[in-house]
């Protein structure tokens, strides 16, 4: 009896192993994707076999990454034929065996159900406007972050240097106290730049 338990279950691994290279040879390796064979491609809602709409437009950030794409949808699932802006996060992407290695097929899926999909921002000149201004504010922010902590590193290092030359030119009996202002004036610009 032990030994056809055995054997079922070396059976069970071997049929698992071989259907696993068999799902693996029907689909194209993932790492890289085609946008041109992305547009258009099919978006399923999660649970579906019918499809809510298709890729209508893929946004780039400014460090040319994509931050969302556009699905644009089809009068079903009540969503009235509108796009949506939907974060790559919520979409996974099976890459399935084209015709050619260069031009594989796409099948989109949303982690979400069609009614939630309702839900996501509409993709129209508002959001745009409203997301552009978003992200060029953000991007003014960082700026004056990263000047205004490297005016705070730039000032302290000068500090530094100015209380080192006092110390030297005090005396011994200063070093230690102008060595030890130094050194937390440092401390101090340190701090206040990582902040």
């Amino acid at each position: 009896m032990a030994i056809r338990k055995t054997s079922a279950i070396a059976l069970t691994g071997i049929t698992l192993a071989a259907t696993s290279t068999f799902a693996l040879a029907q689909q194209k390796p993932e790492g890289l994707y085609s946008a041109d064979q992305l547009m258009d491609a099919d978006v399923y809602a999660q649970g579906s076999d019918k499809p809510v709409g298709e890729v209508d437009d893929v946004i780039l950030d400014n460090n040319m990454t994509i931050k969302s794409f556009v699905v644009e949808t089809e009068n079903k699932f009540g969503l009235d034929g509108k796009s949506y802006v939907v974060s790559p996060d919520q979409l996974s992407v099976e890459t399935m065996q084209g015709d050619k290695a260069t031009e594989p097929r796409y099948r989109i899926t949303l982690m979400a159900d069609g009614k939630t999909l309702s839900s996501y921002p509409v993709y129209n000149d508002s959001w745009w406007n409203s997301t552009q201004n978003q992200a060029a504010d953000a991007w003014d922010q960082t700026k004056q972050s990263a000047s205004s902590a490297w005016t705070r590193i730039k000032d302290g290092t000068t500090d530094l240097i100015d209380d080192t030359r006092d110390a030297i030119s005090g005396g011994a009996d200063d070093t230690g106290d102008a060595a030890e202002n130094a050194a937390d004036k440092t401390e101090d610009a340190a701090e206040d730049a990582s902040n």
